[in-house]
């Protein structure tokens, strides 16, 4: 039986790709790098602005050798443009409101996301999803996602064993966390990472309702 219900945020509730890679572009292009189009970038999503970032000044997923100095430009120009257009675009997934107030009354529900906290209430306001009892940024503790400490530290605050929780993510970083915190979860399909992870898959948010 479980008594609570962990969400990743962004691919999982939200398509919040169209901003992200305004912002990135933005960055790059200020900095007269080249750009990319949104499919490539929505590839890159899933780690945190600090790895989308190095992946964008290196052009590829596997990362090395980011240049310092042009690593904090293009995270100050970033962070500033992503902070005045955060849900130009951005739009929760089919379901997404629908079944937080569902579970809302039955569970335990927390966000952990690997996006800069800062971001995610005023997120969460304008898409009408503050449904959670706790919710983390990837820099509200020491560590974040694949790291497991963030679904541990949930199960703490709520008085709860991981196998009485539930994650539902999107990406190889929500499952290598779950998995590490002994922890059940489901991939939702329409996130932004497709690598085949051994876990059970949902087409729908909707499909929550049949598993919890």
């Amino acid at each position: 039986m479980k008594k609570a219900v962990l969400f990743d945020l962004d691919g999982t509730l939200i398509d919040s790709a169209p901003d992200l890679a305004a912002s990135l572009n933005y960055a790059l292009s200020s900095l007269r790098l080249p750009t990319y189009d949104l499919q490539t970038i929505r590839g890159w999503i899933g780690g945190g602005a600090t790895l989308l970032l190095q992946r964008g000044l290196t052009g590829q997923k596997e990362t090395s050798g980011v240049d310092p100095k042009l690593f904090e430009k293009a995270k100050e120009l970033f962070f500033a443009h992503y902070r005045a257009n955060l849900c130009n675009q951005t739009k929760a997934y089919p379901y997404a409101k629908e079944i937080l107030e569902y579970l809302r009354p039955r569970y335990a529900l927390a966000l952990v996301t690997n996006k800069p906290y800062a971001f995610v209430p005023p997120i969460l306001r304008k898409l009408g999803l503050e449904h959670f009892d706790l919710v983390l940024g990837g820099d509200s503790l020491e560590e974040k996602k694949p790291s497991p400490k963030p679904l541990l530290h949930v199960c703490e605050r709520f008085e709860i064993t991981p196998k009485e929780a539930l994650m539902v993510g999107d990406s190889i970083n929500d499952y290598l966390a779950a998995k590490a915190a002994g922890m059940d979860m489901v991939l939702v399909e329409h996130g932004y990472e497709t690598q085949e992870l051994k876990a059970p898959r949902i087409a729908s948010l909707a499909k929550l309702k049949e598993i919890v």
